[in-house]
């Protein structure tokens, strides 16, 4: 298994170059069967026995990009092997297609075409948002493509993907900008109101006390006119009652003179009929 994975990687560095030459190629590819040994010779030794049918190399970087977390390592490496196991579904309809002498050059076609459609389905759908798991989705599809053209419309498709997810964070973040923006107006506003209920309530007491004055103002007023008015009758009654007594003693003195005078002419006329008071 070794030696394939290692000419699938020879062939992918014949196709896009490499800087190594061709003795460091063999010089890796013969060191997979022994990986270099270090401190996280446990995991990786596990992940090898789990996933025996990728690259060692792979999965060694896989493991370093996850930081030596064994479980995330094992969901990345599932996956990827997963996508193994369809290319080699894959290539096996191909070869069985070619092989079966009465099928028709137009169905194989139809069949690839209907394959290519669902591996790009399933690859669109694929939740990549860590950086690392991007390299790490870029190496494996480059390792899985079987010429130029494969390798041209897998580097197409990450491409896509990675633009749509970009757009998609950046869409996000706009909205989360414009819904932080949003909030902050919106308690601004809420603010603005709690101050103008304040004012209104403020002025409304105010309102209330004004008007309670007015009335207890207007509640003086009569108050003032009626005792005013009592005041002009007392006053009415007391000029009556200064004139009836007035007249009343002038009436008496009067009286009393004229009793006095009837009293000493009658008595000087008994006692002298010449002496008559006047």
């Amino acid at each position: 298994m070794s030696a394939g994975v290692c000419g699938k990687r020879v062939g992918f560095e014949e196709i896009f170059g490499s800087s190594s030459p061709t003795s460091a190629k063999r010089s890796r590819c013969s060191s997979f069967g022994s990986p270099i040994r270090s401190g996280s010779e446990e995991p990786f030794s596990t992940l090898l026995q789990m996933f025996p049918d990728l690259d060692p190399e792979l999965v060694k970087s896989i493991l370093r990009n996850h930081d030596n977390k064994i479980e995330d390592a094992i969901e990345r490496l599932r996956a990827l092997s997963f996508g193994d196991v369809n290319q080699r579904n894959k290539s096996e309809e191909h070869g069985n297609c070619a092989s079966v002498p009465g099928e028709s050059t137009a169905a194989c076609s139809q069949m690839s075409e209907e394959s290519l459609g669902d591996e790009k389905t399933t690859f669109v759908g694929e939740n990549v948002t860590d950086g690392s798991n991007w390299v790490d989705l870029f190496v494996h599809e480059m390792m899985n493509a079987t010429d130029l053209d494969d390798a041209r419309g897998r580097a197409a498709r990450i491409l896509e993907a990675f633009e749509k997810s970009l757009t998609a964070n950046s869409k996000t973040s706009k909205e989360q900008l414009e819904h932080a923006s949003l909030k902050e107006h919106l308690q601004s506003l809420l603010n603005d109101n709690q101050i103008l209920k304040r004012a209104v309530a403020i002025q409304h007491e105010r309102h209330l006390e004004q008007e309670e004055k007015s009335r207890e103002v207007q509640h003086l007023k009569l108050v003032l006119s009626q005792y005013q008015e009592q005041i002009r009758n007392l006053e009415v009654i007391y000029c009556l009652h200064l004139y009836s007594s007035f007249f009343s003693g002038l009436f008496k003195v009067h009286q009393e003179r004229c009793i006095i005078n009837i009293t000493m002419n009658s008595f000087l006329h008994l006692s002298c009929p010449m002496c008559v008071v006047r």
